[in-house]
């Protein structure tokens, strides 16, 4: 589980979060004396501490994105909103709606329903269709998985 204070948080209330097991795995990758403080300790080019605010955290994410050549699009390198609709993707596919609402941090059913169940027909379509049995009659000159796919 993760506690975001409420400070801290966009709607201002304290949170107690589902963490996604990557993230908890990545975690456990720290030596427990180190286990303090900020998970990330971001520093300024002169090297001394810097503030952690939204905006600083999303340009190092764009930066970092820029570097790897990470790509949304062919004039767009990721950013970290990029980064959370991909999240939510992924989850998407695993998780029900109601839980992949409180995963995403969503308020409302509506936006989670909106904007990752239901988005993707050819992912789905794909899905189905690579589960599904062959069909094989060849008596009929039927084979693979459909007559009707292109």
């Amino acid at each position: 589980m993760l506690r975001i204070p409420a400070e801290l948080e966009k709607g201002n209330k304290e949170r107690l979060l589902p963490m996604a097991p990557e993230f908890a795995r990545l975690l456990e990758t720290v030596p427990e004396h180190e286990r303090t403080g900020p998970v990330f300790k971001l520093k300024r080019m002169d090297g001394k501490p810097s503030a952690i605010t939204k905006d600083r955290v999303s340009k190092i994410v764009t930066k970092i994105g820029d570097k790897a050549k990470v790509w949304v699009d062919t004039n767009k390198t990721a950013s970290a909103h990029d980064l959370r609709r991909a999240f939510g993707e992924r989850w998407a596919a695993k998780l029900m709606p109601a839980q992949l609402m409180q995963l995403m941090r969503h308020e409302s059913i509506d936006t989670t329903l909106s904007y990752y169940v239901g988005r993707n027909a050819e992912r789905t379509a794909a899905i189905l269709w690579e589960s599904a049995e062959p069909i094989n009659d060849s008596a009929a000159g039927i084979t693979g998985h459909s007559p009707l796919r292109r």
